[in-house]
């Protein structure tokens, strides 16, 4: 028979699995607003920055790659820490499994022609958070954007590439220095409310990297946090050109 110390970790078990699928999914949870940011037009005398801007966006990580990422999801007032395992290639694509105290708790990968699969469900991330929230912040944060074009600039000088609207009327803006070369912001924009905020932080440069690249995330979502370290990244060492 079971003792009462097991009973009870089974206890608290049953109970985390049963509340955390409802915060997830914002049963309860509190939205985040935030002030969308005022685009001036562009004025033609930016066409080496846009440039630059897109290559910088698009050499951002290598494109071979194994990372070990932190993370704290915070969703209904409650903080959960998990860790994030990516691997990244060109033929497999992105496939990141996050696992927390139990395991395992969802798995799956973004593939090279953008569709996603998953590979493992769970209680802790049901199958229209991991699709709707985990594979969205993937693609994001660590896949280039494809068909950006020039939208302007902020009033501090910062340059501004944005997407298309995508088939949900989701339209994102890229925020880079005033030169082009680093990334500093994404805004995610639905029906002219933005919805998504992250920032790149702590650039640096990681093993079999030559430029410094993000070594971590905070994202504002509609009903979640995401606080993000890159705690290990390694990429195989290329050989110098002749």
């Amino acid at each position: 028979m079971p003792n009462r110390k097991t009973m009870t970790a089974r206890l608290a078990k049953m109970i985390l699995f049963a509340a955390l699928p409802v915060t997830l999914t914002g049963g309860c949870a509190t939205r985040n607003h935030f002030a969308t940011l005022t685009v001036l037009p562009d004025d033609g005398n930016n066409q080496a920055a846009f440039s630059r801007a897109e290559q910088t966006i698009k050499n951002l990580f290598p494109a071979q790659y194994r990372a070990t990422q932190r993370a704290i999801v915070t969703a209904g007032g409650k903080q959960f820490p998990c860790d994030g395992l990516l691997e990244v290639s060109p033929t497999e694509g992105h496939h990141l499994a996050i696992v927390s105290s139990f395991g395992v708790v969802t798995d799956l990968r973004v593939k090279a022609d953008g569709d996603c699969e998953l590979l493992k469900v769970t209680p802790l991330f049901r199958e229209d958070w991991s699709r709707r929230f985990v594979a969205r912040d993937l693609r994001r944060l660590f896949i280039a954007p494809a068909n950006l074009r020039p939208a302007g600039r902020l009033a501090d000088g910062s340059i501004v590439l944005e997407t298309a609207p995508d088939s949900a009327g989701v339209m994102a803006e890229y925020i880079f220095s005033a030169d082009g070369g680093r990334w500093q912001g994404l805004d995610l924009i639905q029906n002219g409310t933005t919805i998504y905020r992250a920032a790149p932080k702590n650039f640096r440069k990681f093993s079999g990297t030559s430029a410094e690249i993000p070594g971590g995330f905070e994202v504002s979502a509609e009903a979640y946090r995401l606080e993000l370290r890159i705690a290990e990244l390694a990429a195989p060492k290329t050989e110098a050109p002749p």
